[in-house]
């Protein structure tokens, strides 16, 4: 059920992009506004993004296999550091399409230009819809794929915040501010872009999560009383998940089945009080005399 319903989040999130990418390039154009140009180039980008992580979605559920014992959950990580290379890069381009156009400004604003205003202000009502969805469904399914997007709402927020500044501007009266609003939103593109790069590049490169994760699994292996000693845990993680391993220290004298049952009622409680492992391996080792 919670893969039908992210799947439903993204779905919505790539056709509501869609429809703010026909309008705000179709009126950018008409109305020859940079800031609504680039604003609808960001809204381009995040429809290719939205598609990349539909497919990297549908991949990354496939169950464990032979060859990925620990599943494929790390094709979603994969393609939003790819799509996160790619926002940084046009967001490039329209800073250096802003600068150009900041050194030589239009001189008369076409009569339709108070449709940029609008269609900014649009956006913005539909960004803030789409932001508090994706976050809600963040909180409860903690899908990496729609914490993209809801993250990639937030700055598109933001950035076409700053584009119904620098057009507000404009059409008082100072002109080379929709050129600056469009430098502006492409800032926003590549902090989102580089926030993403740095996030999914923990992922892959296998960093270790917070002590807020790691805090409450020793807690709670402090209360087993057959535990001489914890003597490392580490997490893997894949995708929205982490694989646990623990090594731990109980007395020499028990049997192998002893420690077997001590192994499994740990796993079982560690599984049962975080739910994003996805399984945890215990090794259990005799302490010292």
């Amino acid at each position: 059920m919670s893969a039908k319903r992210v799947r439903a989040v993204l779905i919505t999130s790539t056709v509501a992009n869609v429809l703010l990418m026909g309008m705000k390039l179709g009126i950018g154009f008409l109305t020859l506004s940079r800031a609504l140009i680039a604003d609808g180039v960001n809204s381009t980008l995040d429809i290719f993004f939205s598609v990349m992580i539909l497919v990297s979605f549908r991949m990354a559920a496939r169950p464990a296999d032979k060859d990925h014992p620990y599943g494929h959950g790390n094709i979603e990580v994969l393609v939003a550091f790819i799509a996160a290379l790619i926002i940084i890069a046009t967001g490039g381009f329209i800073v250096y399409d802003g600068i150009k156009n900041i050194l030589s400004p239009m001189q008369e604003l076409p009569s339709l230009y108070w449709l940029a205003l609008a269609a900014s202000a649009v956006t913005i009502a539909a960004k803030l819809s789409l932001y508090f969805y994706a976050r809600s469904a963040v909180k409860r399914y903690r899908s990496p794929a729609v914490e993209v997007q809801a993250a990639d709402h937030r700055a598109d927020i933001l950035a076409t915040s700053a584009a119904l500044l620098g057009i507000l501007f404009t059409f008082l009266g100072v002109r080379f501010l929709d050129s600056v609003a469009a430098v502006i939103v492409a800032g926003f593109i590549i902090w989102t872009g580089i926030k993403l790069v740095k996030d999914n590049l923990k992922v892959l490169l296998d960093a270790q999560p917070s002590d807020e994760f790691f805090t409450p699994l020793k807690n709670r292996l402090a209360e087993f009383k057959d535990i001489h000693k914890l003597r490392h845990m580490r997490a893997h993680p894949v995708g929205t998940y982490y694989f646990l391993e623990i090594t731990i220290t109980v007395d020499r004298k028990l049997s192998v089945k002893d420690g077997h049952d001590i192994a499994d009622r740990i796993r079982r409680e560690l599984l049962r009080c975080e739910k994003r492992l996805k399984d945890v391996i215990v090794h259990v080792e005799p302490a010292s005399d």
